[in-house]
């Protein structure tokens, strides 16, 4: 996939889970996925099902956002989990 057709995916995915809409169009052209893949609200909202394991577990959606700091790609990161 491209890294705009994982945006896509990630927005729809993310969709119902946060207050506000997010744009992939928009987003992608101005490189603004940055400033949203990495905060909290996102993660918490593209790993939902996450929150049963404890604070210091990989699988937990802090221990993603984590990894997902350290990933080269991040975006090909998200992909692993569509």
């Amino acid at each position: 996939m491209t890294d705009k057709e994982i945006l896509q995916k990630v927005c729809d995915k993310i969709r119902d889970k946060v207050d506000y809409r997010y744009n992939p169009d928009i987003i992608f052209k101005n490189k603004g996925y940055y400033s949203i893949i990495f905060q909290q609200e996102f993660a918490k909202a593209f790993w939902h099902d996450s929150e049963k394991y404890n604070d210091n577990d990989i699988r937990h959606w802090k221990g993603r956002l984590q990894q997902m700091v350290l990933e080269k790609e991040p975006l090909k990161y998200l992909e692993r989990y569509l």
